[in-house]
């Protein structure tokens, strides 16, 4: 007899058993067989040798990592910041017996504190919130790729702002902190010679009492070479006349400037008319092979008796040797010692010249000396001095005092009220 199971009895389907496919020969097995795997790693492999990165596998450690031998400052950093103040050491007890307690003090009362409404509580926390919130920064989703062994990029400027320039840090220049040579070696203060005394020896007054009558001699002599090379001035009646004369006189006639034009070219075509050429026959050309041969030993001879004359005053040659050594050895040290005296010169910082003052005007004749302090009058500025001893030692540019100029003439008015006076 047959039973009917009911639905709910039945049980799951079963899935049928696939079939294996076939491996039997190569083209079966490459067909069949699932190497993807196997592919992505030979690709992968493929990648890093077409970018010349090579196989992980064949480095060595020495390639792949790097063994640090600085350290990190940050971590001796953190280590000493922990140690204790020398006055924290002190103060810290280290009895095992508890300290007295201090007598107990009443507490001050507490301050009442203020009950805000809840709007004005809703208003305080509105503005904190405005005060202290932050834009969030979106974080990239993507995730960048960096080789740690690769030198640090330098810096370019972007693709997408070709507008955009390197900055680059201006270098400041290293005689920026160095003092001038003049301002270390030249003295501040120059003191004045003995000659310039309320009371000096006479052998110092009238040595610079020289130096200045020198000076001034020498200033003289300068204006009058300057003087003579100047053009001489005429006066402007005559060189009207002069102008005249020259535009009154009488120029050459236009034929006669032809014909000597005629003449020259004439002269000119016969100067250089070629020469006629022929060919030289074979004793005009042994001829001139002689005459080669006896100026070449001609002059083989001249060498020879110039190399025997030179032997001969051998010594002489050596003296004058020495002698220009001598002079070279002048010539450099006096180089030396004027690119010294340069250095420790007055160096022109602008466009105006450093004038030495003149000692000619803190001269005094030996008449004019005061013959007691009573009499000594006060001489010199000493803000004057300063300056000029601050430009002398490089120190501060050289100026001159601008003359005011006027761009038009100053005009009088008569004003109503002086013509009414009047």
């Amino acid at each position: 007899m047959k039973t009917i199971a009911p639905p709910s009895a039945k049980t799951a389907p079963v899935t049928p058993r696939t079939k294996q496919a076939s491996r039997k020969g190569k083209k079966a097995w490459r067909r069949n067989v699932d190497i993807t795997g196997e592919e992505e790693v030979m690709d992968d492999i493929r990648e890093q040798e077409r970018l010349g990165l090579g196989r992980v596998e064949d480095k060595t450690d020495d390639a792949l990592f790097e063994t640090d031998t600085k350290g990190d400052d940050q971590i001796r950093k953190k280590e000493f910041n922990n140690k204790k103040l020398r006055i924290d050491e002190i103060l810290t007890p280290k009895s095992g017996i508890p300290s007295l307690t201090s007598r107990p003090r009443k507490a001050e009362p507490a301050k009442p504190k203020r009950e805000f409404s809840l709007a004005e509580q809703a208003r305080i926390a509105k503005a904190g919130n405005g005060l202290h919130a932050t834009k969030k920064q979106k974080k990239d989703a993507t995730m960048a790729v960096y080789d740690v062994w690769a030198e640090p990029p330098s810096a370019l400027v972007p693709e997408d702002e070709p507008w955009a320039e390197q900055y680059t840090t201006p270098k400041v220049p290293e005689t920026l902190r160095k003092k001038p040579k003049a301002a270390i070696v030249v003295p501040a203060v120059v003191p004045a010679p003995a000659g310039a005394s309320y009371n000096p020896r006479f052998e110092d007054h009238q040595q610079l009492l020289r130096a200045a009558i020198a000076e001034e001699e020498k200033r003289i002599e300068q204006l009058r070479k300057l003087n003579e090379k100047a053009p001489e001035k005429k006066p402007r009646h005559e060189i009207v006349q002069e102008v005249g004369m020259a535009l009154d006189a009488p120029s050459p006639s236009a034929a006669d400037g032809k014909e000597s034009e005629e003449e020259s070219d004439e002269d000119d075509e016969e100067a250089f008319a070629p020469a006629p050429t022929r060919k030289l026959t074979k004793t005009e050309r042994n001829r001139q092979q002689r005459r080669k041969e006896q100026e070449a030993q001609a002059a083989a001879k001249r060498r020879e008796k110039e190399l025997i004359k030179s032997m001969a005053r051998l010594d002489a040659l050596m003296a004058e040797l020495e002698l220009l050594k001598d002079e070279h050895e002048v010539k450099v040290s006096r180089k030396r010692k004027a690119r010294e005296e340069k250095e420790l010169g007055v160096q022109r910082l602008s466009k105006f010249k450093f004038e030495k003052p003149s000692m000619v005007h803190d001269v005094q004749l030996t008449e004019d000396l005061p013959d007691s302090l009573l009499h000594l009058k006060p001489e010199g500025n000493v803000m004057k001095d300063r300056f000029l001893s601050l430009q002398q030692r490089n120190m501060i540019e050289h100026r001159q005092r601008s003359a005011k100029s006027h761009k038009y003439a100053d005009k009088v008015y008569e004003k109503r009220d002086y013509k009414e006076f009047q």
